[in-house]
């Protein structure tokens, strides 16, 4: 049996406007992963984002539900900046 769906959230979520956020943050969050090198100390992410460690290890398990789309993008935008 073959499942296709366009956006998985829209399966997992309780509404489409809910699904379409959960997909713009988990695109935000794939971003973040090909751009930082979660290999460094968490101190690393630390420094570079601006972020506490807790945030840090939050960015590393690719937990969305920790951040906003608005965080996200600001990580994904000093991110950018410092390449």
């Amino acid at each position: 049996m073959k499942l296709d769906y366009e956006n998985i959230f829209d399966v997992t979520s309780t509404s489409s406007k809910q699904a379409a956020v959960d997909k713009e943050l988990s695109d935000a969050m794939i971003e973040i992963h090909a751009l930082l090198d979660f290999n460094k100390p968490i101190k690393n992410t630390v420094n570079v984002l601006g972020v506490t460690p807790s945030q840090a290890r939050n960015l590393t398990k690719g937990d969305i539900g920790s951040f906003s789309i608005f965080e996200l993008k600001t990580f994904i935008e000093r991110l950018t900046k410092n390449n």
